[in-house]
């Protein structure tokens, strides 16, 4: 696979040097067959993703739904995109600096078929799935750090369902998403706003 990297304007100058060692590296990944039947009705569909928070000290992504059928959990304020690089401030929308665990859901929309390569930057755990398909997957606690390259067919352009499931243990905090269409020798840059969205 050609080489990727990540726009320099999207990093702060004091993380260049990071960067070199913490860029995605390539996998052998390679997701197809995608489900984005039936597409939503436009009038359904709200700007940003829905987040529900689950205020728990986890230790991977597999233990949120265990905790969720047995304990409360909070509907957050909607996540505008998946962008949130924020040390030791809040997690996401929480309004809490440690111990959450989010189930975010929505859609994603593809602009063009054709090849798409993803990445996530993480800390702590993280799953993602789109269209009924896991992608990326780095659940454990870890400090920042950055998925492998994975490549993901679409045939057809529209809205895909989107699931991913998040976790900040103890202290920093980040989740963010990047993608690049192959055939347009894209970089890497975050995934914007205006390609997520959730039902009424």
């Amino acid at each position: 696979m050609k080489g990727y990297f990540l726009r320099a304007q999207l990093v702060p100058a004091a993380m260049a040097v990071l960067l070199a060692f913490t860029a995605p590296t390539v996998a052998d990944s390679h997701i197809k067959n995608l489900s984005a039947t039936p597409q939503p009705d436009p009038d359904s569909l709200l700007a940003a993703l829905a987040v529900t928070y689950h205020f728990h000290l986890f230790n991977t992504v597999s233990e949120i739904a265990q905790w969720a059928r047995t304990h409360e959990s909070v509907a957050g304020t909607p996540l505008p995109a998946l962008d949130y690089s924020v040390g030791s401030g809040n997690v996401l929308t929480s309004g809490r600096a440690d111990g959450v665990g989010a189930t975010i859901s929505g859609l994603i929309r593809f602009p063009a078929a054709g090849r798409y390569v993803f990445a996530m930057q993480s800390n702590d755990g993280v799953s993602l799935s789109i269209g009924g398909q896991r992608i990326l997957a780095d659940p454990g606690v870890h400090t920042d750090r950055f998925s492998e390259l994975v490549r993901v067919d679409i045939a057809e352009p529209g809205w895909y369902p989107l699931k991913l499931l998040y976790f900040e243990k103890r202290n920093t905090s980040t989740l963010q998403l990047y993608w690049a269409q192959e055939a347009a020798g894209e970089s890497l840059r975050l995934v914007p706003p205006q390609a997520f969205a959730h039902r009424r």
